[in-house]
């Protein structure tokens, strides 16, 4: 066996009333904390009263904000550092999907280093951040397990992976905040995990543990395949989505996401087409360019496909796919071949024209 190691630092507290029952551990992060969250969803499905109800009985200071959108970008998140900043607040907590819980990881660093901008966190470094805290509000991202934070960079015209990077000290994963999450947004977030999960397990730096995450995670998933396609979802299968995610996040923190991420970011960005969505597009043909295909077979094996082909007609089912022109496949290409860090995560040499097939077998 090769040698590894593991770093996954964020506890994670998983249950019904979890945060309700773990009032105290928000004690030792501060004294005033920072919820960052989206404009609504925090509030209509709970998590948010039960953070506030706790900060409040434990004599702890807060105040919101909450203006992160979809893809959140750089001027956002700098926005919200600023009132941290003025507030003088302890630590971050960040409530929602994706795009809430990365804008916390981004706030803690831009926060503890008055005086920076937003590009501040695309430089290379370690830095000093506030305590991060993590409430999952969608079954997709991972974020309160990954070290990773994502955000929208205009001037690039794509979403880019910040180059600051630190896990949540705690995670709280209650399944009564997903009870009122749309259909779409539960397949789309699904799907995401998914790809985290078949990425991590193909991507060159996978290992031991990411592997035993990824195939665990997709046992998981196979059993949720028919409620997914039903549309309909009781609490168990509720329960295991949000555990598909998190193993999902905690695979790809010890490995990496590959190509159809990378791929799919100009899709979000200049199709606005949903994250998961968007790298579903592109897991087939990821998956029948890459050279281990005995992998290939044994996550088909995990979920339950005969073929890619079968994988990629139950993903279309879940998911909008959307049209490009030869010119945008062309300029796609040409960017993604700059992006040396995500060619390397495949373990053969990737030339244009193969990066220009995966995207023109993908349109749809």
């Amino acid at each position: 066996m090769e040698d590894f190691t593991y770093y996954m630092p964020a506890k994670i507290y998983f249950g019904k009333d979890c945060i309700i029952k773990n009032a105290q551990v928000f004690k030792k992060f501060g004294k005033k904390a920072v919820l960052i969250t989206g404009r609504s969803s925090a509030k209509n499905n709970g998590s948010q009263a039960d953070v506030i109800k706790v900060l409040e009985s434990i004599g702890t200071e807060y105040f919101i904000f909450d203006e992160i959108e979809e893809n959140p970008s750089l001027a956002t998140v700098e926005k919200a550092a600023e009132k941290t900043i003025d507030e003088k607040a302890d630590f971050v907590i960040g409530i929602g999907g994706g795009s809430p819980m990365d804008s916390a990881k981004a706030v803690a660093f831009l926060a503890a280093n008055p005086g920076k901008t937003a590009q501040f966190l695309l430089e290379k470094g370690e830095s000093t951040h506030l305590p991060v805290v993590e409430v999952p509000t969608t079954a997709g991202t991972g974020s309160e397990v990954t070290q990773y934070a994502v955000l929208t960079v205009p001037e690039k015209k794509t979403k880019m992976g910040i180059a600051k990077r630190t896990f949540a000290e705690a995670a709280f994963l209650d399944v009564k905040y997903f009870e009122s999450m749309p259909l779409g947004v539960t397949r789309n977030t699904a799907v995401d995990a998914l790809t985290h999960l078949i990425e991590a397990y193909l991507c060159t730096e996978h290992g031991f543990l990411s592997d035993v995450l990824a195939e665990k995670g997709m046992e998981i998933f196979k059993d949720c395949k028919y409620q997914l396609l039903k549309g309909e979802f009781d609490t168990q299968t509720r329960e295991k989505l949000l555990l598909v995610s998190t193993l999902g996040g905690m695979a790809i923190a010890q490995s990496q996401t590959s190509l159809p991420h990378a791929m799919g970011y100009y899709l979000t960005y200049f199709k606005e087409l949903a994250h998961g969505a968007a790298n579903a597009q592109f897991t087939k043909a990821y998956m029948d360019f890459v050279p281990e295909q005995d992998r290939v077979k044994k996550i088909l094996s995990l979920l339950g496909f005969e073929s890619t082909s079968d994988l990629d007609g139950f993903l279309e089912k879940l998911t909008k796919r959307v049209y490009f022109t030869e010119r945008e496949i062309n300029c796609y290409t040409d960017e993604m071949m700059k992006i040396k860090g995500k060619l390397a995560t495949v373990s053969k040499e990737i030339t244009r024209q193969d990066m220009y097939n995966m995207f023109k077998v993908s349109v749809k």
